[in-house]
């Protein structure tokens, strides 16, 4: 059983990581841990009880590290069992929907169309926008556009680039076109998202 308050220490803070947050319930179940795939648990825990009882040099950070791998594992097994729902992690472990998911994320700043992304995934045009729309609960495009928004949020929080730099890597080739659809979705301007949340 993990509660969603242990979250909290994977940055709750910004929309990257609330996207990831959003999708769990207040306590995730998972059942079977004594099951042979479960092994990876165990492991970790001796590893994590070992550091803690005989602190060394960078037993902190790697106590840190394991809490990490516990935590994708514990997500990757609740979501493929196919708790997750519809949404991005469950477009995330869809074989067909997973290509598009990877590519938007790595290069936001494309200009992807829906038979590109289709094409990536091995569908059609029409069968792919149904089935990103089934598994992750919003169109391609849509899904796109939020995803650049909150990639430029995070731009903004951490790093000092010009507002104009951060909207052309993710996708916007005006400025004013940016400021507009970052005021929409963060009901402020870039700038003063920037000056509220700067880090």
């Amino acid at each position: 059983m993990v509660s969603a308050q242990a979250t909290d220490c994977w940055g709750a803070a910004d929309r990257l990581s609330q996207r990831l947050l959003s999708v769990l319930p207040p306590v995730l179940v998972l059942k079977g841990l004594r099951e042979r795939p479960f092994e990876w648990l165990e492991l970790s825990c001796h590893f994590i009880l070992d550091e803690a009882l005989s602190p060394r040099a960078g037993a902190a950070a790697m106590i840190s590290r394991l809490l990490d791998v516990i935590f994708v594992q514990l997500l990757r097994t609740w979501a493929t069992a196919g708790a997750a729902g519809h949404g991005w992690l469950s477009g995330a472990i869809d074989s067909r929907i997973n290509p598009a998911m990877s590519a938007i994320h790595a290069d936001p700043g494309r200009a992807w169309s829906v038979s590109d992304l289709a094409e990536l995934s091995n569908l059609s045009r029409s069968a792919f926008a149904d089935r990103f729309q089934r598994v992750v609960g919003q169109a391609p495009l849509s899904y796109l556009t939020t995803w650049r928004l909150d990639r430029a949020a995070e731009l903004l929080r951490y790093s000092r680039a010009p507002i104009s730099d951060i909207a052309g890597r993710v996708g916007y080739t005006s400025e004013a076109a940016f400021s507009r659809a970052f005021r929409g979705r963060y009901e402020m301007s870039p700038m003063q998202w920037r000056k509220v949340n700067a880090e």
